[in-house]
């Protein structure tokens, strides 16, 4: 590139680095730590932040991103860590969260697959403090690739969110094709219900009555680019489906309860699998989006049909109709995990 990257200039207005800081508070991290070279002076865009928590190269090192992670692993001994490079300018703070969402107990490594090679991706990737001392021993011994020792000690691989999430930037005609490309927009959205069920109870049942597919609360779901919810009853439902996932407003359940007096009416018995709090869902039909890392296309409206009239109370359907409070449809490009938030009272719109 010819300048130091660190201090490239994002299209958001911030330094990569500064830009990669605020990534990683964001995706929920307690400290961030700048990992700097031996002279290496702190990058532009801190002037705000009282001197910036900093580790260096040891002078007799040699360099590069094995020695800067042994550095911090000697320098916080106590902690885990998930490192970044800063030169991804694709990288979003939801892609993080799902990384760390994704974390199994006791995992030494977790990396997203390289969306080029298919091998990990050592700059978007967990490191528990626990394996300092193997890549001490690599410092001391060979100093392979750190791509060779995720690779060499069965680092488990997710699939990245959006095959250009890591792109990263080394030539002029790689900067200014990662950061002039349009960048998906990240929903800042709280999940907090997940409802799957593993039947349809209405579909196809006009005056039949009804099934008796009973609904399933999870704290996480696995989602499957171009076939659903594991375990839903539309997983895998036909190719291109349009209701691949189902969002709902949480403020249209809380309008629901007041409406017809039901302080204690569950979201599941209205069956979309996702109760968001945060996002006005109108706005995402025919948009592409991420979502705690993972990429969505809204379809259509999931609008009411007269079994609200059944499962709620009557009116419910038409109370329902108009200002997209039926839900939203979406298919799912990219898999990943969600993992709902702690539960908590739905706030009154």
């Amino acid at each position: 590139m010819g300048q130091d990257k660190a201090a490239l200039i994002h299209p958001d207005g911030r330094t990569l680095a500064r830009r990669a800081w605020d990534l990683l508070h964001a995706a929920g991290c307690e400290s961030v730590i700048l990992s700097l070279r031996e002279n290496q002076p702190v990058p532009p865009g801190f002037e705000d932040v009282t001197a910036p928590a900093v580790v260096r190269d040891a002078p007799d090192k040699r360099g590069g991103p094995l020695t800067g992670i042994v550095s911090a692993m000697q320098a916080y001994p106590a902690a885990d860590w998930l490192v970044i490079a800063c030169d991804m300018p694709r990288l979003e703070a939801p892609t993080l969260k799902n990384l760390l969402n994704a974390r199994r107990a006791g995992e030494s490594f977790l990396a997203y697959r390289s969306a080029s090679q298919g091998d990990p991706e050592p700059l978007c990737c967990f490191y528990a403090g626990a394996v300092r001392e193997l890549l001490e021993n690599e410092i001391k011994g060979r100093a392979r690739s750190l791509r060779t020792v995720l690779m060499e000690n069965q680092c488990r691989l997710l699939d990245m969110p959006s095959p250009d999430a890591l792109d990263n930037s080394n030539t002029p005609e790689e900067w200014t094709r990662a950061t002039e490309a349009p960048l998906l927009p990240a929903w800042q959205a709280d999940l907090l219900e997940i409802w799957i069920s593993p039947g349809n109870n209405f579909r196809g049942r006009h005056e039949q009555g009804c099934l008796d597919h009973q609904v399933q609360r999870l704290l996480e779901i696995g989602c499957v680019a171009g076939k659903g919810l594991r375990g839903d009853r539309y997983f895998g439902y036909k190719e291109d489906f349009k209701g691949q996932v189902t969002f709902l407003q949480a403020e249209t359940l809380v309008r629901l309860r007041d409406h017809f007096v039901l302080p204690d009416l569950s979201a599941g018995v209205l069956r979309r699998n996702l109760v968001v709090q945060g996002i006005d869902l109108s706005e995402w039909v025919g948009r592409k989006f991420l979502y705690q890392g993972i990429a969505f296309e809204g379809t259509e409206e999931c609008k009411p049909c007269y079994w609200m009239d059944q499962v709620v109370a009557p009116g419910a359907e038409e109370f329902l109709k108009g200002h997209f409070q039926g839900g939203l449809r979406a298919r799912i490009l990219t898999s990943g995990t969600l993992k709902a938030a702690l539960p908590r009272a739905l706030d009154s719109p």
